[in-house]
């Protein structure tokens, strides 16, 4: 099968692509949608499908209505990954979908299906996943050693789950003064009255670039998985686990049924829990490197890039 991948974000980049790769497929990659680009690669180069992913800078109005053009000029077959549901169903994916009319849509949410079918959608359910050959570890580093690290952009409203994650993971240890270290935007402006706790200026280290998450799941002792919802799981999951991190993630139901608590990762039910867990681990430094290293094992051997990849190619054929 030959793929066409448009898309310029590294994490979409470094992800379905290699997995379709070790699929056999053969894939080439645009990182814009411009006109004369897309007409020419589209024309000369055939492919089967063309594959785009979530909500990035490049999905601009304009574009969008490019790819829907010429994809059905050149009667190619289209396929979207809505990474963004069922947050931004209604903002973003939907927009999408209807100004690029794909003939398949994956999601990430499952409770999304019934919506995309109702329309007359050809959807299927895709989690994200880890791609082993950048998703493993790297040499420890200085500047990202520490007890506690969370890498997650800070929320606006926080009115999914993921205020509720770090309630229960990040509020109690910054309150109680642990060594924590937060990586991402917005953290700055973190609205107490919301979320419910404050941060320090020193705990900040600003925006991470995707190409350094890595050093910080090696070089922390633990890191905090915030979840969005409770049915499905971050992509930070797969990722964390992938490059050997000892994750510790709020005890949902989408956590429990994929993994298992104190074998693959750590799962905490509360602050108190939290606290508890993370002096434990902390001061056990074995049990917290085979938790890792089972993680790793259990992302690797189920919950890869190649692996959905194959699920994408079944429900094609």
């Amino acid at each position: 099968m030959k793929i066409l991948f448009i898309e310029s974000d590294q994490q979409y980049l470094l992800g379905l692509p290699a997995g379709f790769r070790k699929q056999g497929c053969q894939v080439k990659i645009l990182n814009d949608i411009r006109e004369d680009e897309l007409d020419r690669v589209l024309e000369e180069y055939r492919p089967d499908l063309v594959f785009t992913a979530g909500w990035t800078k490049i999905h601009t109005k304009e574009k969008l209505e490019i790819l829907g053009r010429l994809t059905k000029k050149h009667g190619t077959k289209q396929a979207y990954w809505s990474t963004e549901d069922p947050r931004w169903t209604e903002k973003w994916s939907l927009p999408y979908i209807k100004a690029t009319n794909p003939e398949y849509i994956f999601t990430i949410d499952r409770a999304s299906l019934p919506f995309y079918r109702e329309q007359g959608y050809n959807a299927y359910h895709l989690p994200w996943a880890c791609n082993p050959e950048f998703h493993r570890p790297t040499m420890p580093q200085k500047a990202y050693q520490c007890d506690i690290a969370v890498i997650a952009t800070a929320g606006v409203t926080w009115n999914s789950y993921r205020k509720n994650s770090a309630r229960i993971l990040l509020k109690p240890l910054v309150e109680k003064g642990y060594n924590v270290k937060i990586w991402g935007k917005r953290w700055d402006k973190l609205d107490p009255n919301i979320v419910g706790f404050k941060v320090k200026e020193e705990q900040l280290q600003g925006k991470l670039p995707y190409l350094e998450t890595n050093h910080v799941y090696s070089s922390a002792k633990i890191i905090l998985g915030f979840q969005n919802s409770t049915t499905e799981l971050t992509a930070r999951t797969f990722e964390i686990m992938g490059a050997r991190g000892c994750l510790l993630a709020p005890a949902t139901r989408a956590v429990l049924e994929n993994f298992v608590a104190g074998k693959h990762l750590i799962v905490s039910r509360s602050a108190d829990e939290t606290l508890r867990l993370i002096d434990h681990y902390l001061s056990n430094e074995e049990e917290r490197m085979k938790i890792a290293l089972e993680g790793q094992m259990e992302v690797y051997t189920n919950h890869t890039y190649s692996h959905r990849a194959a699920e994408i190619i079944n429900k094609l054929n």
